[in-house]
């Protein structure tokens, strides 16, 4: 009697191994956690320092994971190689998620006199914190932050550990100003930004957690106006919004500044800032999407004062729209649709590769099905 045949797929070469590896999808993380369970040699191809190089640039900007909610709990929506952790600190708000950190701060709070403005960033896969004293003090109740990777030479494809910022910025009503600090874990100081004046503000409830977008070098938040914060001089800028609706800043089809808001219910508008013939910056609208061709027929039958757009995937054209039966990831470029969420304000994408590093047992946590597997694997 012959003997059991081996599968000849398990005795290819590593270099064609590695090519097959290379094209598993990143936003299925559990791709590579079966693949790393096959046989040794596969784990040492998925371990290497040049496989996750070569997947990183073969692959782009990193696949959203999960999003962070409002109440800063996590809500993966792929196969995940850990399970969430929820932060220890009760009833706080997110503000920001970036380059594999979340930012969130005390949901409600009263301060009394002399008392410290704490935030908290954390990665909600490790569930590693640094509990941070801010600058801000008693006096401001808004303010809105971001959180960014400061690794030398990072292209934050592959942002773990490493030296990270904190920008804050705030708008005093009565002095019309924004003024904002920002902080380096490397160097464990605030520095305080260059204020900007700005005399025709009207509105005040932008300045709670409002949205913010990394391009280039400068950060830009959605306050009463567009407010760039230029990292490399902590300088701060304002220039005005495309439109009055609802929006959000997002990064455009050309790498450059973004904004996008549903406008009368039903129509998605992208705008992207470009220079004039004559050198002056100004918004020039790309293009208008009817929503009603991308989401499920009831989605927009009852209108809300929370519908809109509910978050972006930085460095992507993916988008996060907040409906009355619930959010969906919406993808732009594909138009591919996906339900995340319940119904909700705000949502903050968690986006990172999850690439195999050392061996390891780990549970997979399959949203489809609501339950947990445990499983070998290596990650780092």
């Amino acid at each position: 009697m012959d003997g059991p045949v081996e599968d000849p797929f398990l005795r290819l070469s590593p270099e064609l191994v590695e090519e097959v590896l290379l094209r598993l999808p990143p936003e299925e993380p559990a791709c590579l956690v079966r693949a790393s369970a096959v046989r040794k040699p596969w784990r040492r191809v998925l371990a290497s320092a040049g496989f996750r190089r070569r997947y990183r640039e073969f692959h782009g900007p990193p696949p959203v994971l999960g999003i962070v909610q409002e109440d800063a709990s996590f809500r993966p929506i792929s196969a995940l190689p850990a399970q969430p952790v929820r932060s220890r600190w009760a009833k706080v708000k997110a503000l920001d998620c970036r380059h594999g950190r979340y930012l969130f701060e005390s949901y409600s709070r009263y301060f009394g006199e002399g008392e410290p403005v704490y935030i908290t960033i954390a990665d909600p896969l490790t569930g590693h914190e640094l509990r941070l004293r801010t600058p801000v003090d008693d006096g401001v109740l808004w303010f809105s932050a971001a959180v960014l990777c400061a690794a030398q030479g990072c292209d934050h494809h592959g942002c773990q550990g490493g030296h990270f910022c904190v920008v804050i910025v705030t708008t005093n009503h009565q002095k019309k100003v924004t003024a904002g600090w920002m902080y380096s874990s490397e160097t464990r100081v605030w520095t305080e930004l260059t204020s900007v004046h700005h005399p025709d503000i009207t509105k005040y409830t932008y300045n709670r957690g409002s949205p913010s977008v990394l391009v280039g070098d400068a950060l830009y938040f959605d306050l009463d106006g567009i407010i760039k914060c230029q990292l490399g001089t902590l300088r701060l800028s304002m220039f005005e919004r495309p439109t009055d609706a609802k929006g959000h800043v997002m990064t455009a089809e050309d790498g450059g500044l973004g904004f996008a808001a549903v406008v009368d219910v039903t129509n998605l508008t992208i705008w992207s800032m470009q220079t004039g013939p004559e050198g002056a910056m100004g918004w020039a609208k790309l293009r208008v999407i009817d929503l009603t061709t991308l989401l499920p027929d009831r989605a927009l039958s009852i209108p809300a004062p929370e519908d809109g757009i509910s978050g972006i995937a930085e460095g992507t054209q993916i988008i996060f729209v907040s409906s009355c039966v619930g959010t969906y990831m919406v993808d732009l470029k594909s138009r591919r649709v996906r339900k995340v969420s319940d119904p909700g304000r705000k949502v903050f994408p968690y986006m990172r590769f999850y690439i195999p590093g050392i061996i390891t047992y780990v549970n997979i946590y399959n949203p489809a099905k609501s339950r947990f597997t445990i499983c070998q694997s290596i990650f780092s």
